[in-house]
């Protein structure tokens, strides 16, 4: 019966193999330059799997970070659609002095198989042995209220950066010595805000965590997918914020496999409990770069309790008032905890819209209940105490995705927010990453090519 078992078991991997679709693959890529005549030689060998027949093309990068597709009509040989694989395939490039200096540009070699990648089953690559392998390292008080919490933040912190590297992406910290007034000052002359953080001259040292995949297109957005990685002093933060922390990062293994037309940045914001500092600092003190243009934020906070009892929700006095509808409609479910909150304002509408079709056409038993604020949610604050609410300031489209927070997690902030006293339902985790990654997929537009950059020698 075992050996049957094992045999069984290889047959199905076989198959997920026979059926899992590979890249192009660039080897041997060589670079000439000749710059009397202003032409540069590429050289490379071209393979495929499954195809036999690839499109290739040439990308730049400037000294400014901007990438542009090479005009084919400066370009001869092998270039184009259809390539052939082989070895030895050949591209030359005449190119215009003025606008390329290779000492301060960059070329990669683009190979697209024109493959059109499946959702539905790199899904099925959702891992929730990970996620409770990155739980047990993450959990456990974080913050700078003393230096035992404080290591452990920055341990987290280098966990989550080690492990963007490790899945190819660009990590780094972002990092802000900032005080209250100041961000004050910043934001203020930004959208005329008096004052979105508490008033005085406290002192912060941030430090958020990136992961970036930069994206191919000339018109690249950037879509961001966030969650705090700090801890409410005194709580050991299972669910606040842990939960988005595993979430975050089993998203990003599944998209790091891929290119994008546009740029996805991970973001885990530090000092969300002290207000907001992280993010607001990464939104107003020179985190987003003037030339970006934010294409949407999906914020994790709390994505780890669902529960099918009767009686496990709980809806805030006065919420029937400004959302009859959804309310009435947790009355007729008999107050179960069972559905992700989708949170968004005005300038979030077209966002909302996505992330429910993405969940409807993809991971069809995941309830979201979703919630328009008005403005940035001055008259509902309790629906504006994350992240999420640094980018509305900022005019960005931005949604909340989480549980509900103390209307389900009784513990919330306290030191009971730990796996002693909570049980996390990682079905229901796992559906509102599947969720994500199937909405990233799209907004952010999954290629199916391989990039290679080429080293130029004269």
């Amino acid at each position: 019966m075992k050996t049957q078992k094992i045999i069984t078991l290889l047959f199905f991997f076989s198959i997920l193999l026979c059926n899992a679709n590979n890249p192009a693959i660039i080897s041997n890529l060589k670079g000439t330059i000749d710059e009397k005549n202003h032409k540069v030689t590429i050289v490379y060998d071209l393979s495929d799997k499954e195809e036999n027949q690839i499109e290739v093309w040439l990308k730049i990068t400037d000294e400014k970070g901007l990438s542009y597709t090479i005009n084919k009509n400066n370009t001869e040989g092998d270039i184009g659609f259809p390539v052939a694989t082989g070895k030895k395939r050949r591209i030359i490039w005449t190119y215009d002095k003025n606008t390329f200096n290779p000492k301060k540009c960059s070329i990669k070699l683009v190979a697209d198989d024109r493959y059109k990648i499946e959702i539905t089953q790199l899904l099925k690559e959702v891992d929730t042995v990970r996620m409770i392998k990155d739980l047990q390292y993450v959990m456990g008080e974080r913050n700078s209220s003393n230096s035992k919490s404080e290591e452990h933040l920055r341990s987290v912190g280098e966990y989550l950066k080690n492990s963007f590297k490790d899945n190819g992406l660009n990590a780094y910290y972002d990092t802000f010595k900032i005080s209250n007034s100041e961000l004050n000052q910043i934001s203020n002359a930004k959208t005329g805000a008096n004052e979105i953080v508490p008033a005085g001259d406290k002192k912060h040292n941030v430090k958020n965590v990136v992961g970036s995949i930069a994206g191919q297109s000339e018109e690249a957005e950037t879509f961001i997918l966030s969650a705090h990685y700090d801890s409410y002093p005194g709580s050991l933060g299972m669910d606040d914020n842990g939960s988005g922390v595993i979430g975050l990062l089993e998203a990003m293994r599944i998209l790091s496999q891929y290119n994008f037309a546009h740029t996805i940045k991970f973001m885990a914001f530090d000092k969300e409990e002290d207000g907001l500092i992280g993010s607001l600092s990464y939104v107003f003190a020179g985190g987003i770069k003037k030339s970006e243009k934010i294409g949407g934020v999906i914020n994790f906070d709390m994505i780890g309790i669902s529960s099918d009892k009767p009686g496990s929700q709980i809806v805030p006095e006065g919420f029937d008032q400004l959302y009859p509808e959804v309310c009435k409609e947790v009355a007729n479910n008999q107050y179960k905890g069972d559905f992700v909150i989708n949170t968004s304002n005005e300038n979030s509408t077209k966002l909302s819209e996505s992330f429910i079709n993405s969940g409807k056409k993809y991971v069809e038993e995941l309830k979201i209940v979703s919630l328009l604020v008005e403005g940035n949610g001055e008259s509902t604050p309790s629906l504006a105490e994350s992240d999420h609410a640094s980018f509305w300031y900022n005019k960005n489209p931005a949604l909340h995705i989480g549980e509900g927070g103390a209307t389900r997690n009784p513990n919330l902030h306290t030191i009971k927010d730990s796996s002693s006293y909570l049980k996390f339902n990682y079905k229901f985790m796992s559906d509102i990453v599947k969720t994500t990654i199937a909405l990233f997929m799209e907004l952010a537009e999954a290629e199916h090519y391989t990039t290679a950059s080429i080293p130029l020698t004269r």
